[in-house]
């Protein structure tokens, strides 16, 4: 079942928290945590108040390394390689890979041939709003640590984004909206 999943950029540089709530604006996880310094943490906590998933920094540098962490079991670690415009993160251990690019804001996770996510950014009244959009519920945790990392300093912090460049967010993400267009256009073809 996937599920579309959105996060305020700004509020979290800012808070160091933000609340991830569905296309139905119910909140179904607390995003918790700052960058700077090696074992620097983020914590994905669940509605219920327990720590899903923990994003560590490993290293430092332009290409800093994460460990992942789901329900206190090591995941896998990143590798991050970045260019003028692209961003790739490997996530060995569970054989995820990040592409996407960097000035846009656009990221897509998959797993082999399978997509398991994609990230869009958008602006909204001088905010980055982050929606992703998640093919499987179970993979949430992992997918939101990933937005973290993709939220380190090295990479794009929000205060850096030019939100001129970056979609206006869309009014209210609805599903079965999309789902009725997308048949609608099948059919004329």
């Amino acid at each position: 079942m996937s599920r579309k999943l959105q996060l305020n950029l700004t509020e979290l540089d800012h808070t160091r928290s933000t609340k991830v709530t569905d296309q139905y604006r119910d909140t179904k996880y607390l995003i918790v945590g700052k960058w700077g310094l090696i074992d620097d943490t983020f914590s994905i906590y669940s509605i219920s108040g327990e720590v899903v998933t923990t994003v560590r920094q490993q290293s430092l540098g332009m290409t800093p390394k994460f460990d992942l962490y789901y329900l206190d079991q090591f995941v896998g670690g990143s590798v991050i390689h970045f260019t003028m415009h692209y961003t790739t993160i490997f996530i060995n251990g569970i054989n995820w890979l990040v592409a996407g690019n960097q000035d846009k804001q656009t990221y897509r996770i998959m797993h082999g041939r399978q997509r398991i996510a994609t990230i869009k950014s958008y602006s909204q009244s001088d905010q980055v709003i982050r929606i992703m959009d998640v093919d499987n519920t179970n993979h949430e945790p992992l997918v939101l640590a990933i937005t973290a990392i993709l939220n380190h300093p090295s990479l794009a912090h929000a205060s850096r984004l030019k939100l001129g460049v970056l979609n206006k967010a869309p009014v209210k993400p609805n599903l079965e909206s999309e789902n009725i267009s997308t048949l609608h256009n099948e059919n004329k073809r």
